[in-house]
């Protein structure tokens, strides 16, 4: 049974954690206990830095084909558009420890409401208007994610620090996804070159799920449905320290999509509406999770 008065301090120790960068002492031992309670935490996160807007981009994934998927929307504050001839420019320090995953994000073209069946696939690529390349920066709220556990990582909108949409594909339906040459960069240094692979093995395996989950999704709609080479951690990169500093991830003969982090930004924070109310719980909250 769910916990709802005690989730509060969770979802307040994540809100803290996004605004004073200072990650949780999280462990899977307290905490939020199963998918209800952690989406309860992660729904009351998004009620505080979004407040009612409705998501528009969601991130969805899964261990294996055969498990039940998981999914977080991504925070409108933290959803850019980035092009090589005009990289999405976001101050470093709206992130953590960021990393760096080369993705591939569908956006739909029409309304798919809720109703009681499930959608069919056939359905489900009748609706989308294309593809676009995309970069998710990983960052994470959790002092060790790992030893914090699934539970908690859900909670923290599965470690999503910013979604990146490069270029878009419009003719998708004919565009062979197999073994695409993956390339990603972080300042000078390539962090990877190999070819990618589609998460588990189909690109649209979580969407008829993430559907159901949603409520239904809206023309415009973006999803992202993972990495296709793992994620490419930034700490200790050559550069970093200098900014500005440059990342991109490309598909070969697709296209890419590019980020400059630059300096913090002297105005207030850009992530968080309720800034006095966050400040208030940072020093309240870290003693109350456990």
């Amino acid at each position: 049974m769910m916990r709802p008065m005690s989730l509060a301090p969770y979802a307040q120790a994540i809100v803290a954690a996004y605004h004073d960068r200072q990650p949780i002492e999280a462990a899977a031992a307290f905490g939020p206990r199963g998918a209800a309670e952690a989406y309860a935490v992660q729904r009351a996160v998004w009620q505080t830095l979004a407040g009612d807007a409705r998501p528009t981009a969601w991130k969805v994934a899964a261990t294996a084909p055969a498990t039940r998927p998981f999914a977080a929307p991504i925070l409108p504050q933290r959803l850019f558009a980035g092009s090589p001839n005009s990289p999405a420019s976001v101050p470093i320090d709206l992130f953590i420890r960021p990393g760096l995953e080369a993705e591939i994000a569908v956006r739909f073209g029409r309304d798919l409401p809720p109703r009681p069946q499930p959608y069919q696939t056939a359905e489900i690529r009748a609706a989308i208007a294309d593809l676009c390349v995309a970069m998710e920066v990983i960052d994470c709220r959790l002092g060790d994610a790992q030893s914090a556990g699934s539970d908690w990582r859900l909670a923290d909108h599965l470690l999503n620090g910013a979604l990146i949409l490069g270029t878009p594909l419009p003719d998708w339906q004919d565009l062979g996804l197999d073994a695409l040459q993956v390339r990603v960069h972080g300042g000078e240094q390539c962090l990877c070159d190999r070819p990618g692979q589609q998460p588990l093995g189909d690109l649209f395996h979580c969407l008829p799920w993430l559907i159901e989950h949603a409520g239904g999704l809206r023309a415009g709609d973006v999803v992202t449905t993972g990495a296709w080479t793992g994620m490419h951690p930034l700490d200790g990169l050559e550069g970093l320290a200098s900014l500005p500093f440059s990342c991109l991830v490309e598909f070969s003969g697709l296209g890419s999509a590019s980020l400059t982090l630059h300096p913090p930004a002297a105005a207030a924070r850009l992530l968080n509406p309720h800034h006095n109310q966050a400040a208030g719980m940072a020093q309240t909250t870290r003693a109350s999770i456990r």
